[in-house]
């Protein structure tokens, strides 16, 4: 199913806009949490890529923002019937103007077969795209040892896109064996990576079991088959 959504404001009225073009009675949002980012596994879409990439031709302040699932837009109102099956990773188009949206929370959650397995959920007054992924942030989480003053040698978006680890919490680094963490996005292969992160599709969505960190040579990690990123709003 294609949408178009036609917007005409300035970026003081963003705000106005957001909170009617989601109503409370649609599925696209869940307990005053709007989702924002739709990504299934193992559908060769890089994560990373398409959090960044902004919707061609689509500029809601200038007016119109053609919307289409097929590709890859997240619209406003949609319905989770609508996209359930897809195998798209779906991106809105508000993420491109997370600046003036007065975001109060936002929340990453992991799913299998519909069955949340685990969450972080982050303070997003003031944030921007990029930098509510923070360890600074962190309200609540299903990981039991996962909190402000727990040790991280990478908690972030993109730092470790060269390697294609991306949305990465982790607690350390010491040779591939030693390797610990809680949440990995693993975008693609690379030239000699470590057994743990060897998948035979991508992206996969890697999680500490038992809502603690891993060792992920181990290979006792959790594989979700969904990725979802929701905000709150007004503060």
């Amino acid at each position: 199913m294609n949408f178009v959504f036609h917007v005409t404001v300035s970026l003081t009225a963003l705000i106005v806009m957001f909170s009617i073009g989601f109503s409370a009675g649609s599925n696209y949002c869940k307990d005053n949490w709007v989702l924002f980012f739709h990504a299934p596994s193992g559908n060769g879409e890089e994560v990373l890529k398409a959090w960044k990439t902004r919707h061609n031709n689509c500029d809601i302040v200038s007016g119109i923002c053609p919307c289409f699932i097929s590709n890859g837009c997240l619209p406003p109102r949609v319905r989770f019937e609508t996209f359930k099956s897809s195998t798209k990773v779906l991106r809105s188009p508000y993420i491109d103007y997370w600046d003036c949206l007065k975001i109060s929370k936002v929340k990453l959650e992991l799913s299998i077969q519909g069955k949340m397995v685990g969450f972080v959920e982050f303070d997003g007054r003031d944030s921007s795209s990029f930098n509510w992924f923070h360890k600074d942030r962190i309200l609540n989480s299903s990981w039991t040892d996962m909190h402000k003053s727990q040790t991280y040698n990478v908690f972030s978006i993109d730092q470790e896109s060269k390697i294609e680890r991306n949305f990465f919490i982790n607690k350390n680094y010491n040779g591939c064996p030693n390797d610990s963490g809680w949440l990995v996005v693993k975008d693609g292969n690379l030239t000699n990576p470590c057994d743990w992160e060897k998948q035979t599709s991508y992206p996969q969505f890697l999680y500490g079991q038992h809502g603690q960190v891993t060792k992920w040579n181990d290979m006792e990690y959790g594989k979700a088959d969904v990725l979802n990123i929701y905000v709150q709003m007004g503060y």
